[in-house]
């Protein structure tokens, strides 16, 4: 999912370091999200070609000025703020957000409810130990106000290759409170041994 706060980052560790039971600071659906564990979710053709796909439309943002130059820019606009999604299990990495495809936090009604394969709403990076940046991954990201507005109070979540979007709620810069959402990431371009499309992945470094 995101770019935490270092209050709430020291919070989860807190209670990371209490419990043997990895919570979830971005309060996931967590039955939703230990389903995802399923490495079956993504050994089908039809899946596998959906990556495929995937890959070929995000492979030129290996290089950030790329990604910037198509939209995505860092999660927080302060650099002082932008820090490594990471709880026990793993860590998301760096979030780069394209905002038009995704909707301003600052009114989710009125957000993007489309969710397009070839166009995630975010891209995942981890920092390497030379301080560049690697894409791993991306993820797909709708605020539920807005996919209600478009789909009806109630409506089920969206999909991407057959993978309905898991509910999240958490804060976005420039938004008010938590933000209901749903949000899918998946890890096309470096393995989760979680698996495809688990929200953490152990295998990132920040």
């Amino acid at each position: 999912m995101y770019r935490l706060t270092l209050s709430v980052l020291a919070a989860f560790a807190m209670s990371s370091c209490a419990s043997p039971k990895p919570v979830d600071p971005m309060d996931h659906d967590m039955k939703a999200m230990e389903a995802l564990r399923n490495p079956a979710l993504a050994q089908s053709a039809e899946v596998q070609s959906g990556l495929a796909m995937i890959r070929q439309a995000t492979s030129s943002f290996h290089e950030l000025d790329s990604a910037t130059a198509a939209g995505y820019t860092a999660w927080s606009p302060n650099p002082a703020t932008e820090a490594c999604a990471s709880n026990a299990e793993g860590k998301m990495g760096y979030h780069r957000v394209n905002v038009p495809l995704r909707g301003s936090a600052a009114n989710p009604a009125a957000g993007d409810a489309v969710i397009d394969l070839l166009r995630p709403e975010m891209l995942l990076y981890e920092k390497m130990k030379n301080g560049k940046m690697r894409l791993v991954g991306v993820e797909y990201i709708v605020f539920k106000a807005a996919w209600e507005a478009a789909h009806g109070v109630g409506a089920a979540p969206p999909e991407i290759l057959g993978q309905p979007l898991l509910a999240s709620s958490h804060t976005f810069p420039g938004g008010t409170g938590n933000i209901d959402h749903y949000e899918l990431h998946v890890w096309v371009w470096s393995p989760n041994p979680l698996g495809m499309f688990y929200p953490w992945n152990p295998n990132i470094s920040c």
